[in-house]
């Protein structure tokens, strides 16, 4: 995991930064010792302990002499859950919603979602079907496909209440990408009985493709969000890059 072009501790700051905002380490519990990330990551203590101060100058990690290091807790804010950032603010999901697993197969991948995941037509894969609730009902209905050798690192009980995406960062999967597209439809039958809605109501439909550092596929999410649950937030500068696209779950 550790290559020579970028300096050491800010290849291991990148991967722990990673995993904290996908919520790998729930603030109740201390993250592992900086002995046991020495071994993972093949690095020397000094190396794990200035990736650690860099997020902890950065408010991502709170050090406590005794007791350990711990993820801090996200900010509670009265604003909408931010659904977007592509990767970061995702793991939001998991701390303020509940999900219902509707299946979780071992399938052979459409070939829709092959030629996404960019393996061989007729490969066999995981398919996660869930819906996302928070307490004023549901809001979304997702579609989550996994290929080899992903597939085999999530379980239906690791899985939980938590992210695909968490999981797989979890289970060592480094993700350093999405591509996300959005298009708009309408609630058949089945999903409007799911997501509590009118047949053809609008929907919202979002299509992303999450990719390793080395830019392969590792995950596919097909999702309907009710519209009117729903919008989507670029703002743009002229001068300034801006800030990153956002999904806002209304109030």
């Amino acid at each position: 995991m550790i290559s020579d072009v970028v300096p050491r501790y800010y290849q291991v700051y990148s991967v722990l930064q990673q995993r904290i905002r996908a919520g790998v380490w729930p603030p109740e519990g201390p993250m592992p010792t900086e002995e046991a990330f020495a071994v993972e990551f093949g690095v020397s203590r000094v190396t794990i302990r200035k990736a650690l101060n860099m997020l902890q100058q950065e408010g991502l990690v709170i050090r406590q002499q005794g007791r350990g290091t711990f993820a801090a807790p996200p900010p509670a804010s009265s604003t909408p859950m931010n659904f977007g950032g592509l990767l970061e603010s995702v793991a939001d999901a998991e701390h303020r919603t509940k999900v219902r697993v509707l299946s979780f197969d071992r399938v052979v991948l459409p070939d829709d979602a092959a030629r996404l995941l960019e393996c061989p037509a007729k490969s066999t894969g995981t398919l996660i079907r869930r819906v996302r609730s928070d307490r004023d009902g549901p809001f979304s209905y997702t579609r989550c496909y996994l290929r080899e050798p992903e597939a085999a690192l999530v379980n239906r009980q690791a899985l939980g209440n938590r992210t695909v995406l968490a999981t797989l960062v979890a289970a060592g999967v480094p993700a350093a990408a999405a591509e996300q597209r959005l298009s708009a439809t309408l609630a058949d039958v089945d999903v409007a009985r799911l997501l509590d809605i009118e047949v053809s109501a609008p929907l919202i439909r979002l299509t992303r493709i999450v990719r390793n550092p080395d830019g392969r596929p590792i995950e596919l999410i097909q999702g309907l969000y009710r519209a009117d649950r729903y919008e989507y937030r670029v703002k743009m500068s002229r001068d300034r890059g801006g800030e990153a696209p956002q999904w806002i779950l209304k109030a």
